[in-house]
C-alpha cells in the first residue's frame, strides 16, 4: 500500500463523507455558473431564426399541465413543437414500456406531434441531439432517477430549458421544491403565483434568477368557460347519483420524503362507503400514477390487482387514470390525501375533503397549501369521512360562500399562464433577456 492510501485510510468516515459532499456540491456550482454562458450563448443564436424548435419531454398522461403551451406554440409560426414521450426508469423494464406506450396513444389520441424515445424492437434510444436537434426543451418532471439519465438536464447545456412544474406548489421542503441542480440550471422556471416566486429567490443557489411568474397552466381548462367534456366518464344511471372522487396519494412507505397518504388505512373503508351507498352515490378511484406500483411490492401483484379490479367492476365505481379534467369538471366532490390537488381541485368550486393521517398540516405545506386548506373539510376517522359523503347526498356544503371567496380573490390567474409562457418566451429572444432576476 503507497504513502497517499495510507492516510486516506487514517481520514476518519465522518471527514471524508464532508469532503465529497462539498466536493460534489462544488462541482455542482461550477456547472450552474457554465450553463448561464452556454444559455447566454444560445439565446443570441436564436434571435434570427425563423422558426424556434421546441421538444416536450413528457412521461406521464397525468402530469401533462403544459398542454395549452404546446398547442399556443403549434399554432404560431415561430414555433415548431414535438413531443417526446421519455422513458421511465424506476420500477423496472416492463413497466418503462406500459407508461410508454399509455402516454404516446393518450396524445396520438389528440392529433398532436409525438414521438417515443425508445424503439422496442430495436432496442435504441433517440439522440436528441442529433435526431431532433432542439432550441428549447421542455420538462414535465424535475427528478433525477426517474427520467432516463440520457434525457436528464445535464446533457444539454447548450439548449435552452424550461419547466413549469405538474403540481400546484404546496410542499414546504423548500430546498427540493427549488434548489436541486435541476432547477438551478433551467433556463427558465416557471411558477404559480408571486409567493413561490419568492421562494424559489430564496432557497435556489441561483438565487431565482431564472424564475417567472406565470401562474399554473394545468388549471386553463378547470376554469375555461366554454369547455366541452368529449366524452362521459361516468357509468350510465337511471336515476342521478351524486359524483364523488377518492384520490389516494402513493406515499405509503415509511421511508418517503413527504407523508400525505392515508391509503392503507382506508382502503377496505372506502370500498365499503361504495357498496352501502350504492344507490346514492357513484364514486371514482382516482390513484396517483405510482401507486400501484408501490402496492405491488408492499402487497404483492396479485392481490393489488384484485383490489384495483374491485373499482373496476362494483356497479357504482370506476377506476380512472390519464387526464382529469373531465372528471374534476363532472364530479359532485372530492376525497383526497394529494399534493397538487390541493388547490386545483379548489378550481371547480366543489367540496373537498382531506383525510388526515396523524401529521400536522404545517408539518408538511407551505403558507398557501394552508390557506387552500382551510377551504377543506378535514376528516380524521372514518366517521367524519362518511359525515362528508352524506352531506355531499344531502347538498350540504357550509363552507361554499368562503371558498367562492377565496378562489375570485387568491386563485385566479392573471391572464392565461400557457399564453404568459409564449410571451416571456418570445421577448426574451427577441430582446435578449437572458434571465429575468
Amino acid at each position: 500500500m503507497d504513502v497517499l492510501s495510507k492516510l486516506k485510510c487514517l481520514v476518519p468516515p465522518a471527514i471524508k463523507l464532508f469532503v465529497r459532499r462539498y466536493y460534489l456540491l462544488f462541482q455542482e456550482w461550477l456547472l450552474i455558473q457554465n450553463v448561464r454562458l452556454e444559455q447566454k450563448d444560445t439565446l443570441l443564436k436564436l434571435k434570427d431564426k425563423q422558426q424556434i424548435r421546441c421538444v416536450f419531454f413528457a412521461l406521464f398522461e397525468e402530469i401533462w399541465k403544459v398542454d395549452g403551451v404546446y398547442r399556443l406554440m403549434e399554432d404560431h409560426p415561430r414555433f415548431d413543437p414535438v413531443i417526446l414521450v421519455c422513458p421511465i426508469v424506476n420500477y423496472g423494464h416492463d413497466n418503462m414500456i406500459r407508461r410508454m406506450n399509455s402516454c404516446y396513444e393518450a396524445f396520438q389520441r389528440k392529433g398532436y406531434h409525438v414521438i417515443k424515445s425508445y424503439d422496442e424492437a430495436n432496442n435504441t434510444y433517440i439522440d436528441v441531439l442529433n435526431d431532433i436537434n432542439p432550441d428549447i426543451i421542455v420538462y414535465t418532471n424535475p427528478y433525477k432517477g426517474l427520467i432516463d439519465d440520457r434525457y436528464y438536464i445535464t446533457n444539454f447545456p447548450d439548449v435552452l430549458t424550461i419547466y413549469a412544474p405538474y403540481y400546484f406548489g404546496e410542499w414546504n421542503k423548500y430546498p427540493i421544491m427549488y434548489d436541486l441542480l435541476f432547477h438551478n440550471l433551467l433556463w427558465r422556471f416557471y411558477l404559480e403565483t408571486p409567493l413561490l416566486g419568492e421562494l424559489s429567490k430564496k432557497y435556489s443557489r441561483n438565487k431565482g434568477r431564472n424564475t417567472v411568474v406565470v401562474g399554473y397552466p394545468g388549471i386553463e381548462k378547470l376554469i375555461e368557460r366554454d369547455y366541452v367534456s368529449p366524452s362521459n366518464i361516468w357509468k350510465e344511471s337511471e336515476a342521478y347519483k351524486k359524483r364523488i372522487i377518492w384520490a389516494p396519494h402513493h406515499t405509503i412507505e415509511e421511508k418517503e420524503v413527504c407523508n400525505y397518504s392515508c391509503f392503507l388505512k382506508y382502503s377496505d373503508f372506502m370500498i365499503k362507503m361504495a357498496r352501502k351507498y350504492e344507490d346514492k352515490v357513484q364514486f371514482v378511484f382516482k390513484p396517483h400514477p405510482l401507486l400501484k406500483n408501490k402496492l405491488d411490492l408492499l402487497w404483492g401483484k396479485e392481490k393489488t390487482d384484485k383490489y384495483y379490479s374491485c373499482w373496476e367492476e362494483m356497479p357504482n365505481t370506476c377506476l380512472k387514470d390519464g387526464d382529469y379534467v373531465d372528471l374534476f369538471r363532472t364530479s359532485d366532490a372530492m376525497i383526497h390525501d394529494s399534493g397538487s390537488f390541493i388547490a386545483e381541485y379548489l378550481y371547480v368550486n366543489k367540496p373537498v375533503m382531506r383525510t388526515m393521517n396523524g401529521r400536522s398540516l404545517s408539518e408538511e405545506f407551505n403558507p398557501f397549501a394552508l390557506s387552500c386548506l382551510e377551504q377543506y373539510y378535514l376528516g380524521y376517522s372514518e366517521e367524519e369521512i362518511e359525515m362528508f359523503i352524506q352531506n355531499v347526498i344531502n347538498g350540504i356544503d357550509p363552507l361554499k360562500a368562503q371558498r367562492t371567496k377565496f378562489i375570485h380573490e387568491a386563485l385566479m390567474p392573471n391572464g392565461s399562464p400557457s399564453q404568459n409562457i409564449i410571451d416571456d418566451i418570445l421577448d426574451s429572444i427577441d430582446n435578449q433577456i437572458l434571465y429575468r432576476n
